[in-house]
C-alpha cells in the first residue's frame, strides 16, 4: 500500500519496538490490518509471548484505526482496553485486524482481533478512548 495517512509520520517508539507494520486500512469504514513482530525478548518463561505485550499489540492497532478513520486529525487516550487471551502465541509473526465500531466527538469504540503465525484468533479486544486533536506542529 503506498500513499497512506501513516506515510506522514514517524511511528513512536512502542510502534516500532513492536515491529508495527500497516498491512491495509479502510478510513471509511475504520478498519485497519497490522502486522507485528512477535520477538523472542517477548517471551515468557513458558516460551509464548507475554500477554502485556499482546495487549500493546492490539492498543496500537485501534488507536491508529481512529487516525486513519479522522483523516490524521484525531488521537486516542486509551480510557479502557479489555483483552481475551483465547491461545498461546509463539514468537513469529503476529496479524492484528481493528475496527472502530463508534466515533462519537470526544469518545471511539473499537474493537480487534490478534492472529498468531498460523493465522489462527488468539486474542479480541474491546476499548474506548478519548479523542484529542493532533497537535499541528506534528508531521
Amino acid at each position: 500500500m503506498t500513499g497512506t495517512i501513516f506515510d506522514r509520520m514517524q511511528p513512536p517508539p512502542a510502534a516500532q519496538l513492536l515491529g508495527w507494520r500497516l498491512i491495509s486500512h479502510d478510513a471509511a469504514t475504520g478498519t485497519i490490518e497490522v502486522g507485528f513482530d512477535g520477538k523472542a525478548e517477548f517471551a515468557n518463561p513458558m516460551g509464548v509471548i507475554q500477554g502485556g505485550f499482546l495487549t500493546a499489540m492490539l492498543d496500537d492497532t485501534l488507536g491508529p484505526a481512529v487516525f486513519a478513520m479522522t483523516g490524521g486529525k484525531r488521537l486516542c487516550q486509551t480510557i479502557d482496553l479489555h483483552t481475551h487471551f483465547l491461545r498461546p502465541v509463539q514468537v513469529g509473526p503476529i496479524r492484528t485486524v481493528g475496527r472502530v465500531t463508534r466515533l462519537g466527538g470526544k469518545i471511539a469504540y473499537m474493537e480487534g482481533q490478534l492472529f498468531n503465525h498460523d493465522d489462527n484468533l488468539a486474542a479480541r479486544a474491546t476499548a474506548s478512548a478519548l479523542l484529542v486533536d493532533r497537535p499541528s506542529a506534528e508531521t
